[in-house]
């Protein structure tokens, strides 16, 4: 082995200003990685936050709409009233127990709710309407061509006083 195949070690300062060059950088990423560490939590917290706030906000619209299919008043009203902490919401996004609250909140303060109105034919799937007008029914009333007597013999057949007494 010759001399100049050997390389020449570089002197003590070198290596000391190099060492503490590469401390200086580890001390550098260290900190960084704390920082995003930091911000790592935060954003998980938000996150976590925004999705309950979203979950609640989705059980409570599911609320206020069986609340109107179940014939509430207010459907609102009905909303604010109960407990919804127990629903919760299921990997596809439905509200789990939310039938049991709602029956029970139209249990327990039926004040609340109307008796619900037969579905439209539309609604069912069926036009079976009433039934049809008999060949021998009068035709409706007019009141732009009927006269007086014509007035008064309709108002008195619909339970009505005509002329009003005021």
């Amino acid at each position: 082995m010759t001399r100049s195949s050997v390389p020449e070690t570089p002197d003590m300062d070198t290596m000391r200003r190099e060492l503490a060059a590469l401390r200086a950088e580890r001390d550098e990423a260290m900190q960084a990685r704390t920082t995003l560490e930091a911000d790592l939590a935060r954003a998980t917290e938000q996150a976590s936050t925004a999705r309950t706030r979203a979950s609640r906000a989705i059980i409570r619209a599911e609320a206020r709409a069986m609340a109107a299919r179940m014939g509430a008043v207010e459907p609102a009203d009905v909303v604010r009233l109960v407990d919804l902490s127990a629903v919760t919401l299921a990997e596809d996004g439905t509200p789990q127990g939310l039938d049991t609250v709602m029956q029970a909140a139209r249990d327990s303060r039926a004040y609340l709710f109307t008796m619900p109105q037969p579905a439209s034919g539309a609604a069912s799937g069926t036009t079976a309407a009433g039934p049809a007008p008999r060949a021998g029914d009068p035709t409706p009333f007019d009141a732009r061509t009927a006269g007086a007597r014509d007035v008064k013999a309709a108002a008195s057949a619909a339970g009505l006083r005509w002329p009003v007494a005021t």
